[in-house]
Formats: C-alpha cells, structure tokens, sequence
C-alpha cells in the first residue's frame, strides 16, 4: 500500500517538473495558454489516474486488513483499559481499608485483589493487611472488610509485622 502511495507521489511531481520545465520554455501568448491547458489536464490525469486503475480486490483485501487491524488494537485497548480500572478500583479499596484502619489506631498496609462478576462487575475478592494491630483491632478491622467491601473473612489475611 505505501508502494503505490510512494508511487502516485513520484508520478505527480514528475508530472509537475515537466509541465514547469515546458512552460518556461513555451514563448507568451496563445501557445504558453494551450500548452498551461494542457499541462493542467496531464496533471489530473497523474493525481487522479491511479485512483481509476485501483484492483477492486486489492481495495477490498486492504479495507478487510485494516478493519482487521482496528479491531485488533480496539481489543488491545480494551484488554489494557480493563486492567487501569482495575487497578484503580483496587487502589481506592486498599486506601479505603488504610483509612479506617487509622480509624480504628492500625497503622497497615493492605493489598485488594478483585474478582469479575457473571455481570462482569468487578468486587473486590481478596484483601490482605500488614501492619500492627491488637487481637481486638484486628477483628474490628475483619469485620468492616466484610461489611464494608463484601470480602468474607476466609479471604482476608493478615500479617502481623514486627517492631
């Protein structure tokens, strides 16, 4: 395809050099009139010609490649765009459970993993918390994940780091 783009070019400005060539050498007056006429009409002829010769098929093929290209990076882009939505939504749920923590006294950080619904709605799946916390934080802190988000306590983990 961008043979024959570099091709249609090469053809017009080759076209354009002899028609400029030729009507600095034609004398004024009816002669250099016919012969601009004329040199206007070969130039359409070099910009428009190949569009006429274009192969039916050989369009055909090249439309069909190119939709195929869309839609191949229009799925990429989908793919990529599902998984920043993701990540966001997990980042706003770790901050969500950082928050509270606070809240409760914890100083943690916390990891969310989410999960896809039948719908294709994404919830948060899996979430595990490091930091320090007493036996009664900890629980405090299971309870509102489980509330909160939705994540059942045989999904939440929790690592207790030391001094």
């Amino acid at each position: 395809m961008m043979e024959l783009v570099r091709q249609w070019l090469l053809g017009v400005a080759c076209t354009a050099m002899v028609l400029a060539l030729a009507d600095s050498l034609v004398p004024k007056g009816n002669a250099k009139k016919v012969c601009r006429l004329a040199g206007g009409l070969a130039l359409l002829v070099a910009a428009v010609g190949p569009v006429l010769r274009i192969d039916e098929e050989f369009l055909s093929h090249a439309i069909e490649e190119y939709q195929a290209m869309g839609q191949s990076y229009e799925k990429i882009l989908e793919e990529k765009n599902a998984l920043l939505y993701q990540t966001i939504i997990e980042d706003a749920a770790a901050a969500y459970i950082v928050d509270k923590a606070e809240e409760f006294g914890i100083s943690c950080q916390a990891e969310v993993t989410f999960s896809y619904d039948e719908d294709g709605v994404p919830s948060p799946w899996e979430v595990t918390a490091r930091g320090r916390w007493t036996e009664e934080q900890r629980v405090q802190l299971s309870q509102m994940v489980e509330e909160d988000l939705g994540v059942p306590t045989q999904r939440q983990y929790y690592e207790e780091i030391g001094p």
